[in-house]
């Protein structure tokens, strides 16, 4: 696997992570409930949550560190428009274009005032 590929694929993970834990801070408004631990059936408050989730979210920076090497070793990575410098994406995302493109101009052509 390109090193491209492993860095979109940790920011991928940090997206849903963020995603997850925001949904269950908006799920769980109230301060005072519990959830029973699927694992070993005890009580967890949503504070306990939170945090396992902020240990999760820095395990995964972590691993994002260490495949960047803190970020020396991704420079000018982000100036791609398409996806971290990963060609396969690119190629993708081009044809997923030039498809939006064609069906907009066939849409053009099937109008009433043509």
């Amino acid at each position: 696997m390109t090193s491209a590929r492993e860095i979109n694929e940790k920011l991928d993970e940090i997206i849903r992570h963020n995603r997850e834990r925001e949904a269950v801070e908006l799920d769980y408004t109230d301060p005072d409930f519990t959830l029973e631990d699927a694992n070993t059936g005890k009580k967890v408050t949503k504070e306990m949550v939170l945090n396992k989730a902020d240990e999760v979210y820095e395990l995964i920076i972590e691993d994002l560190n260490k495949l960047t090497h803190s970020g020396q070793h991704c420079r000018d990575m982000f100036t791609n428009d398409y996806y971290v410098n990963d060609f396969s994406q690119d190629k993708i995302i081009a044809r997923e274009i030039r498809e939006n493109k064609m069906k907009a101009e066939l849409a053009k052509q099937k109008a009433e005032n043509n």
